[in-house]
C-alpha cells in the first residue's frame, strides 16, 4: 500500500491523449465523489456541487461544448482540431464531472472556492491509488458560462468552476519536473 507521501508525490494529471476509451466503473465514480465530499468546509457550508456526465449525457455535453465554442466572439479561432477533440470526448472519456461552488454568503467566496479545490484534490488523491484511472481539472469549454451552469443543473447561487475529465489509462506517469523547494519558500525562521 502506498504511503500518503507517495500518493501526494505521484499525483498527476492525465489528459485526453492518455485515455483509452475504456469506461471506469460507476462504483469508482461514487468513491471519488464520496472522498471529495470529505473535504474541509469552513462553517460547514459544503459548497461543492457535482454533476456527472456519462453515456448519452456525455455525448450531449460534447455537442454543447462545440456549440458554445462556435458562439464565441472569436469563433474564427475555433480550429477543426479543437472541434474534433471535443467531439471525441464520448469515445475517449469515461465520465466528466461538472464542478460547481455554491455561494452560501456565510463565508467569503474565496473560502468556498478553496473548499471546492480541496474536494477536487481529494479526487486527484483517490485517483493516485488507482492503477488505471486518471483525470484532470479543465477550466475551458464554457467554464463559468450560464449555459454550462444550467446544463449541470446548478441553481442560481452555484457558479460553474470547470470540468473534471476522467478516463482509463494503460499506464500512469508518476514523475514531474518541479523546481527545488527552496525556490518557492520566501522566508524560514524569522
Amino acid at each position: 500500500m502506498l504511503t500518503i507521501d507517495q500518493i501526494i508525490h505521484q499525483r498527476r494529471s492525465h489528459f485526453l491523449a492518455d485515455f483509452s476509451g475504456e469506461k471506469l466503473p460507476d462504483s469508482l465514480i461514487h468513491r471519488l465523489l464520496e472522498n471529495a465530499h470529505q473535504a474541509p468546509s469552513h462553517k460547514a457550508t459544503f459548497p461543492w456541487r457535482f454533476c456527472v456526465f456519462s453515456g448519452p449525457a456525455l455525448e450531449r455535453l460534447s455537442l454543447e461544448m462545440v456549440h458554445w465554442q462556435e458562439q464565441q466572439a472569436d469563433a474564427s479561432s475555433f480550429s477543426p482540431e479543437k472541434r474534433a477533440k471535443l467531439l471525441s470526448y464520448p469515445e475517449k472519456l469515461s465520465h466528466v464531472i461538472g464542478l460547481g461552488v455554491h455561494q452560501s454568503g456565510k463565508v467569503p467566496a474565496w473560502e468556498e472556492d478553496a473548499a471546492l479545490a480541496m474536494a477536487v484534490q481529494n479526487i486527484y488523491l483517490t485517483l493516485a491509488s488507482e492503477p488505471h484511472a486518471a483525470g484532470y481539472w479543465s477550466t475551458g469549454n464554457g467554464t463559468g458560462s450560464e449555459i454550462m451552469r444550467q446544463l449541470c443543473g446548478f441553481d442560481e447561487h452555484t457558479l460553474h468552476r470547470g470540468w473534471f475529465l476522467l478516463g482509463h489509462v494503460e499506464s500512469k506517469r508518476t514523475k514531474a519536473g518541479r523546481p527545488p523547494l527552496e525556490q518557492v519558500i520566501l522566508e524560514i525562521n524569522r
